[in-house]
């Protein structure tokens, strides 16, 4: 009898083969935007995080304590040699770059502005963020004194281009008296991000150190071997590297806005599929009584031969089974198919601006094995209990009144 059920099931699906195939596309497209949008969602975190980390910011970063806080020149790392082995020994991290900060007036012979100047140690900078791969025309810096890149904004608005003179004047460290510096533009990048462009100006970390007048510097920056390592504390980093002296910080603690963003974006799939649950839900009862209420009359002859309720209940339940499989198929062959092409082609949101973060390459789909099945099942799950139902409301037909009824 079981075997029957199978049989008939299979049998009555295909009585109405526009009807089901309307069906299963309505199902397998729900399930293709899920993955889709999982997919998507997944490849545009880790965009975020790419464009945030590798262009500028850095991993992680460590300053002294209270510098942030205060952002007072005077707040600096001064036990360099020390702090440099222990970085060497610490495995996990891939490389690292020291830098000073400070804000200050730059001029030019036509205008001046405020700009944030850094002064970075060109070797190991390009290893830790994309300064050099930034560069429009010129060079990048090569240690020599009088050297000084800046972004293509802030060319324009100085009016200078590579070889022209800027002056550069600040307040020194250990009680406040300015300094001024003469430099050459030697190079001119462009980020797609507007403060980068336009407030930043880099030079030399020793000379950087000289017009300053400190011995140390101010921040440094870390590359892991992974990102994701900016996520677990418990990695032995974190607690050497964070004391009464020291304040190490993620990526996720220097830009907060950007991981509430991303922690909130794990439940965009969840809300997706809560919706698309309810469509498909309604689109399926609504075939099902379509389908019964067609069947109406077989169903009455039926019951009134012998055919138990329960198996009734269970010929319809099995047949929401057989377009659930079916649709699931279709949906994991085409979201897959499509979350494979866009995570080869990418979708080009270059100079789209998310949470502050300026996107600079396409954003690749990631696909989640172990997600996509979660969905599919999830689908499965929803579209069979959508058959409950309408299998309930079959199997409780009275056989005289169903003999009556004939669409």
């Amino acid at each position: 009898m079981i075997h029957l059920n199978y049989r008939l099931a299979l049998r009555n699906i295909f009585r109405n083969t526009r009807r089901t195939g309307l069906t299963v596309f309505l199902i397998a497209s729900g399930l293709a935007a899920l993955l889709f949008t999982d997919a998507f969602i997944r490849g545009m975190s880790v965009s975020m995080i790419k464009t945030s980390t590798e262009t500028f910011l850095g991993d992680a970063q460590i300053h002294k304590q209270g510098f942030r806080e205060a952002n007072d020149i005077d707040i600096y790392l001064k036990d360099n040699a020390h702090l440099y082995q222990t970085l060497e020994n610490i495995k996990q991290i891939k490389n690292y770059a020291p830098r000073v900060i400070t804000g200050a007036m730059l001029s030019s012979s036509e205008n001046v502005t405020s700009v944030i100047v850094y002064g970075v140690e060109a070797k190991r900078e390009m290893q830790v963020s994309k300064l050099k791969q930034a560069m429009l025309k010129g060079v990048f810096l090569s240690d020599k004194k009088g050297e000084i890149i800046i972004g293509d904004d802030l060319a324009d608005l100085l009016e200078v281009d590579l070889g022209d003179r800027l002056v550069i004047t600040l307040s020194q460290a250990h009680g406040g008296d300015l300094s001024q510096a003469l430099f050459r533009v030697s190079g001119i990048y462009h980020f797609d991000d507007r403060f980068m462009n336009k407030g930043i100006a880099v030079i030399n970390l020793q000379q950087g150190k000289e017009i300053i007048n400190i011995q140390g510097v101010h921040e440094i920056v870390l590359r892991l071997d992974s990102v994701d390592q900016a996520s677990d504390k418990s990695i032995k980093l974190w607690d050497e590297l964070n004391n009464n002296e020291l304040e190490t910080l993620s990526w996720r603690q220097l830009i907060p806005q950007l991981s509430n963003i991303l922690d909130m974006s794990q439940y965009s799939t969840l809300i997706v599929s809560i919706i698309m649950s309810l469509l498909v839900a309604l689109g399926l009862i609504n075939s099902m009584f379509m389908s019964i209420y067609e069947r109406h009359h077989e169903f009455g002859i039926l019951l009134a031969i012998g055919t138990r309720p329960h198996q009734l209940f269970w010929l319809i339940l099995l047949e929401g089974l057989y377009i659930a499989l079916l649709s699931v198929m279709a949906g994991l062959l085409l979201g897959g198919l499509l979350s494979y092409w866009k995570s080869i082609a990418g979708i080009d949101y270059s100079g789209a601006e998310f949470s502050g973060v300026s996107m600079s390459e396409p954003v690749y789909l990631v696909i989640d094995i172990l997600a996509f099945i979660k969905i599919s099942g999830f689908i499965l799950m929803i579209t069979v209990l959508s058959c409950v139902y309408p299998a309930l409301h079959a199997a409780r037909l009275q056989p005289s009144l169903a003999m009556k009824k004939v669409l």
